[in-house]
């Protein structure tokens, strides 16, 4: 059975014998002996202090009581200690660093040496090969890690708060929870960096899909504690190069959106983003493909609808004006186009049969124009021909007959 108290002993010891600092070979053997180094690691694991709140993000030198909170999981919505899980953080001396290295083993049974000793394992017992008495010394020494005084103290380097109780107040000391700032980080690091966030970003860029999708964080700030030497506020800061990210805790920013009135033709008003380069980048792609293959011709049709609904948000925004906004003479639409976005006169359709075809035709003329226009900025540089374009205005205006009772 593997040892992993051994393996970890052993893999230190390498490493100091490439660099013994004047120290013999014989030397490092003994320092490494199970007995002696646990022994030596009791007796400093008390230089550290095993956290959850470090006083140092508020003030480099801040020296408060360690505080180490083990809250319980409650399914209350809140993303606060306990709900989240999240590793602790250690203060002290740099030295004894490798003390919580050994603490944090996690050996077979996925449990850490520092949870054995706080059950008083007789497995850990086993592992270490000692006696009871000796256990207990070193277990006694090694808790030492999470150890607090008595008498609680903060920091005038400490950002304090009043908060109120009853008629008086406390003063809070805000303290900053490194671990779940540390989870907050890997989180943020994955949904950005990822193998499969990269790989949807490069499907994204080639217009393919992408089985996991991609999210992304926006607006992040990055804060830096503890300058060129963030080991001085904690080790996790430490591991994270003194680095957090903070997310955006601000309210929108909101601006009366413009709807633009069209004077003449609907059609001509709209300007398009980068949704419709996305819809024509596709369908320019399936235009030079086989064009006779029936799953490419229903792979078009379905652009072509996403091409439709393009159009009709954009339709629906003037529909939701105030009724009779068409009939201002400085707006000289087309009666069907009228007809179609006021919502004023919604009782004059009636009188028009044909009013949604001539929509569906002005659709179709407008998505070949548009065609023509953006595929200047397309991926590839072929261009239709004459033949492949005639017959896409075909397919479009067949596709077309069949939407006016789409057309609302």
């Amino acid at each position: 059975m593997t040892n992993e108290i051994v393996a970890f002993l052993d893999e230190r010891k390498q490493t100091k014998l490439k660099k013994p600092g004047g120290k013999s070979v014989e030397e490092i053997e003994s320092d490494f002996q199970i007995a002696n180094w646990v022994a030596s690691a009791a007796r400093r694991a008390g230089q550290l202090s095993m956290v959850s709140h470090p006083g140092k993000f508020s003030h480099p030198d801040a020296k408060i009581t360690p505080v180490l909170y083990v809250g319980q999981r409650v399914p209350d919505g809140y993303v606060r200690s306990g709900n989240v899980a999240a590793p602790h953080d250690v203060l002290g001396n740099a030295a004894a660093l490798d003390v919580y290295a050994f603490l944090s083993i996690v050996l077979s049974d996925e449990r850490s040496v520092l949870d054995h000793l706080e059950s008083n394992s007789a497995v850990l017992r086993g592992m270490l090969g000692v006696e009871q008495d000796v256990f207990d010394q070193w277990r006694q020494g090694l808790l030492e890690i999470k150890s607090s005084d008595i008498v609680q103290k903060t920091d005038g380097g400490v950002k304090q708060v009043y908060f109120p109780v009853g008629d008086d107040y406390h003063l809070l000391s805000v303290l900053t929870p490194s671990g779940l700032v540390t989870e907050n980080r890997n989180r943020i690091r994955d949904m950005k960096f990822s193998e499969e966030a990269k790989a949807a970003r490069e499907a994204r860029k080639k217009g393919e899909a992408s089985e996991t999708g991609l999210d992304d964080l926006f607006g992040l700030l990055t804060v830096r504690y503890g300058g060129t030497q963030p080991q001085n506020i904690s080790k996790l800061n430490s591991n994270n190069a003194g680095e957090a990210w903070l997310l955006p805790s601000l309210p929108p920013t909101l601006a009366r959106d413009h709807v633009r009135i069209p004077k003449r033709d609907f059609f001509e008003t709209l300007r398009w983003d980068d949704q419709l380069k996305f819809i024509y980048t596709a369908l320019h792609r399936i235009f030079r493909s086989d064009y006779t293959n029936i799953n490419i011709r229903k792979a078009r049709q379905q652009w072509f609808e996403s091409i439709f609904e393009w159009v009709f948000c954009r339709a629906v925004v003037l529909q939701q004006l105030d009724p009779g906004w068409s009939d201002h003479e400085s707006v000289r639409l087309p009666i069907a186009q009228k007809l179609w976005l006021d919502s004023g006169r919604l009782d004059q359709r009636e009188d028009h049969d044909d009013w949604q075809q001539e929509i569906a035709e002005s659709f179709s003329k407008w998505t070949v124009v548009t065609y023509r226009k953006l595929r200047k900025n397309l991926g590839d540089a072929a261009v239709l021909g004459q033949t492949e374009e005639t017959a896409f205005a075909e397919e479009l205006k067949a596709y077309a007959r069949q939407m006016p009772e789409d057309i609302l």
